[in-house]
């Protein structure tokens, strides 16, 4: 790899010397290739490769060059400066941006009518005044409807930017209209099946709550996010996002919202088999409705009202063995102003407990995020620059070239994706064999840097009317284990073409991860088409979880017969555990016909099943 390299860089600078820069360019792009080679080998390429572009006049790709030597420090963003007089107003913009100068990136975005990137920009230089004119002018012209997620986006913007401008009325507004567009935004993403998408809705909704002090679409944000983590079957998730849901309930000091999801967090981990975790909640629950018994009576509120609390208090104790604060509950309760048979009923309650010893309280170990509020992705930033560059490949691997986080290789991918699509974008769609060929390289190098970010330009290739860019589309989403990849595997169900189809089909069974369940599932259910739902049974077989065994176990007896024997056929291949545990427990009460399946399937671990 490296003598290649080493080769294609000496042939490249023969070329230069002799003044053919077209051959100097393609061999150094050849060497630029070898992506595994290390970082001074890698830069000896890009050095000369920056010079070629230039000099052959293409100053935006030269740009690109120098932005991934700058990221290394060597040379400096000297070099970057020097061509942005002769670049697109968005380049100029990204690189001050990279340097630092976010205002100055903001002038250049405007300048290019890139108003996202602008307002962006000027909420990190904490010009929040000029943001918010710009968040309003873009709300103007947005559009609305039930799938107006965009919408719903900078109105949230817009609402976060008047606040940091004590513009309270105009504040309160955006956010009215913000938490209205999320609502229908997220309701009209669930219903088509896109509900990483209805996450984001939610997401959105929390930080605006948050900074809103507005803590019911906190709770509203936080409950339905837990709903879909745990709905797709992500308990590490789940169990974060309800530390970080107990914990804003705290800081809010909603201490029975914090009791209460206390309460169902510890429901949650018992039924996840986190035995630790749960007995953790119980104790919190517990401390939690002791606090908030304490906080309505210090508000006046109805003694009633504590004595529920100080009553959930009695059973969360109970369940954590700490007899002594079970007694000494009692006695608080025998002492509010209730009526005289229950303060009666509770002295009594109180003196059974006397002869306990004073509980040790144990520690209850705060949540791993507890102190901290949520890392929430800035989706209403990331979402709304994916919507402006509208699938532009050359933008979004700009994005990763210049990006601080961006793995070596992954970097090394973007720069390259970036160059090929920089030669492609504004050409017609007719242009020839070559441009389709580039397209289909485009759509590899893009899967292959394995980013989220990439799904958005690979979907708008999808839409290219060549049959091998809609083929590699295909096989590029096999490497991108997002649900969203659902999404254009879904439309190449429908294409015309049967070749086409079938790449879906084998693109259905690659998405075997942990939480495809939910668009698998729904693949199942939904489609008309036999090869569609046998892929999805193959993929689902390989799903080692119990909602996975539960719903093969339900195909195996009242499935179709072909969609009954591509179960059995694919857990034959290798039964999952959890398969193999869901059907020995169910064993006795299934149908003599279905104890047969089941244990030819299990084959070798049928043992397993009669145990």
């Amino acid at each position: 790899m490296l003598d290649d390299l080493l080769q294609l860089r000496a042939r490249a600078r023969r070329a230069i010397d002799r003044g053919d820069l077209d051959e100097a360019d393609a061999l150094l792009l050849e060497a630029a290739t070898e992506t595994h080679v290390d970082e001074q080998d890698y830069a000896s390429v890009l050095e000369p490769l920056a010079v070629v572009r230039e000099r052959r006049g293409d100053a935006r790709g030269a740009l690109a060059v120098r932005w991934y030597l700058a990221r290394r420090g060597v040379p400096s963003w000297d070099d970057c400066l020097a061509l942005l007089p002769r670049v697109a107003g968005e380049d100029r913009g990204r690189t001050l941006a990279a340097m630092g100068k976010p205002g100055d990136a903001a002038r250049e975005m405007e300048a290019a009518g890139r108003l996202v990137a602008a307002a962006t920009h000027l909420e990190r230089a904490e010009d929040w005044r000029g943001a918010g004119a710009l968040w309003s002018r873009l709300s103007r012209s947005m559009p609305t409807g039930p799938g107006a997620y965009e919408a719903a986006l900078v109105q949230g913007n817009l609402a976060r930017c008047a606040l940091r401008c004590s513009e309270t009325r105009a504040s309160h507004e955006a956010l009215v209209r913000a938490v209205h567009l999320l609502e229908e935004a997220a309701d009209h993403f669930e219903a088509v099946g896109l509900r990483e998408r209805a996450f984001d809705c939610f997401q959105v909704l929390i930080q605006l709550g948050r900074e809103h002090r507005s803590f019911e679409d906190v709770v509203e944000g936080f409950v339905n996010c837990i709903r879909i983590l745990r709905e797709d079957h992500l308990t590490v998730h789940a169990l974060r996002f309800l530390d970080d849901a107990i914990a804003s309930a705290r800081a809010a000091d909603e201490l029975t919202a914090a009791a209460t999801l206390a309460r169902e967090a510890s429901h949650y981990a018992r039924t996840v088999g986190a035995a630790d975790a749960s007995a953790r909640y119980v104790g919190l629950e517990a401390e939690l409705w002791r606090d908030a018994a304490h906080q309505h009576l210090s508000r006046g509120d109805p003694p009633e009202t504590a004595e529920n609390a100080l009553l959930s208090a009695v059973v969360a104790f109970g369940e954590t063995g700490q007899i002594g604060r079970v007694g000494s509950l009692y006695t608080e309760l025998g002492a509010l102003e209730l009526r005289e048979a229950r303060r009666v009923h509770y002295a009594q309650a109180a003196c059974r407990y006397a002869w306990t010893w004073e509980d040790t309280a144990p520690e209850i170990e705060a949540p791993a995020r507890a102190a901290e509020q949520a890392r929430i992705p800035e989706v209403w930033h990331v979402d709304l620059l994916e919507w402006e560059q509208a699938g532009s490949a050359a933008e979004c691997c700009a994005e990763l070239v210049l990006g601080e986080s961006t793995p070596p290789l992954t970097r090394r991918l973007a720069l390259l994706g970036r160059l090929t699509a920089l030669d492609l974008e504004g050409r017609p769609e007719d242009a020839g064999q070559d441009h389709v060929a580039a397209q289909v390289r485009l759509a590899d190098l893009l899967s292959q840097m394995q980013s989220y970010a990439v799904l958005s330009p690979l979907e708008r290739l999808w839409r290219s009317r060549h049959r091998a860019v809609r083929l590699a589309v295909l096989s590029g989403l096999q490497r991108l284990l997002f649900k969203r990849s659902f999404v254009t595997v879904r439309a190449a169900l429908h294409d015309p073409d049967p070749d086409v189809v079938d790449h879906a089909a084998a693109t259905i069974e690659a998405l075997d991860f942990a939480h495809a369940f939910e668009p698998l599932s729904r693949l199942l259910r939904e489609s008309s088409s036999p090869r569609a739902r046998l892929s999805a049974i193959k993929a689902l077989a390989h799903i080692d979880t119990g909602e996975a065994a539960e719903l093969l176990l339900g195909v195996l007896e009242h499935g179709s017969p072909a969609d009954r024997e591509a179960a059995a056929r694919s857990l034959r291949e290798a039964p999952r555990p959890s398969f193999v545990a869901l059907a020995g427990a169910s064993l006795a009460s299934r149908s003599p016909a279905m104890q047969a399946v089941l244990r030819q399937i299990v084959g070798d671990g049928q043992s397993a099943l009669e145990r």
